[in-house]
Order: structure tokens, then sequence, then C-alpha cells
């Protein structure tokens, strides 16, 4: 099985500094819950028509897909958690070498509004039950080029706007380091569970000497 060391820093995150006490990676539904939602058609077809006006009149950001069904089958969220406050929290994060790219900037952008979407989308339709507070969706990058950081901006005002419930969070750049990466740096060192492979190798290195927990370098 392939191990992806941002969704291990996205599972530590969740569960070291948000404190979730559930936390998994790479949350997917299964095909044999739909008939837990049959009750919920109509509302989740208006669910998702409603999302298409408001963010995808030209069908350019969810292209082929035709209905809820067809999205719920086909996302994915990177880290999802359950919050000791009955608040829950998703990850969906992206670590590129040479800066986040997916194809053109604005191509960059309709990526990530579209994760957004699926998470929001995936979290109504079966994770916000009576007795938890608010969602939590985070998209984590810690190298965006300035040139397309304007309109992730936008895509996260908009959403803010659209959905004001909802704690939208776009952690990047400097962001990244000060909302993610520090926070948790701080508390890797009394982390024992050898299965997290981002605390493991943040311990590796500063036993190297490459890293330093306490002066946060």
């Amino acid at each position: 099985m392939k191990v992806e060391i941002a969704e291990s820093l996205g599972y530590s995150f969740l569960c070291h500094t948000k404190e979730c006490w559930l936390v998994q990676t790479n949350w997917k539904a299964s095909d044999h819950w739909a008939d837990r939602l049959s009750d919920e058609k109509e509302k989740l077809e208006q669910a998702f028509e409603d999302m298409r006006e408001r963010f995808d009149p030209d069908r350019s950001v969810f292209g082929r897909t035709a209905n809820y069904r067809q999205l719920l089958k086909q996302a994915e969220i990177d880290v999802v958690g359950m919050g000791f406050d009955r608040n829950i929290y998703a990850v969906e994060v992206a670590f590129h070498e040479k800066g986040l790219q997916y194809g053109s900037s604005s191509e960059t952008q309709k990526r990530v509004l579209k994760k957004m979407l699926r998470t929001k989308f995936l979290l109504d339709a079966y994770h916000l039950a009576d007795g938890e507070k608010q969602q939590h969706i985070y998209f984590v990058s810690p190298k965006v080029h300035n040139a397309v950081i304007p309109g992730l901006e936008e895509i996260f005002n908009r959403l803010s706007q659209e959905y004001p419930a909802v704690d939208w969070q776009l952690l990047i750049n400097s962001d990244f380091t000060g909302e993610v990466l520090r926070p948790l740096q701080n508390k890797i060192r009394q982390v024992a569970d050898t299965s997290e492979l981002f605390v493991r190798s943040w311990q590796l290195l500063e036993l190297l000497g490459s890293v330093n927990l306490n002066k946060g370098d």
C-alpha cells in the first residue's frame, strides 16, 4: 500500500494539534451504503444542482459528473477526523515539489475548488449527524506560487460567503508553517506512535541533527 507523507502529516495534525480522537486517511464511502441515503435522494440531488448552479454554471469544475451519486462514488477525503469537541475536520493536502500546480493557474483553481466542494458534499451526506457542531475544511499546501494565490483566496472567500457555517481554511506557504507545521512540531517529542510516518521522519531528522524540535528550526 502506498504511504503518502503529506497525508501522514495531515493525520498527525488532526490527531495531536486539533485533538481528534478518531482520524482516518483516504476516507471514501462504501458502495454498500447507498440504501442509507435513499430517503435523502431528492434532498441530495437538489443540493448537488444548487452547488453546480453556484460554482459551476459552465460545467468546467465537475466536468462529466452528472449527478450526486457519481460525485459520492468518486469522492475521497485525504484526512478526516472527529474531535473531542464533536466538530468534524477534513483536510485536503497537496505537496508539489515545484509548487502547487494542476496545469494552468485557472485549472489549478478549478481543481482545488472541486476538492473543496466534494469534501463539503461528502460531509453533508454522511457525517454531519445530530450532536456534531461544525465542519472545519482545510486545504493545506507548503508551496504555492504567487500567481496562483489570488485565485485560491477568491475561491475561499466565495466558499465562506456561500457556506458561512463552515470553517474554511486555506493554509499555504507561511500559513502552512505557522498553523500546521509549527504547532505540530511542538507536540512531536511526546509522540511515541511508530505508525505515524511524518512524526517518525521528523524525529529521525532531529536524531541526525538536521532539525531541533525545541528551537523550531
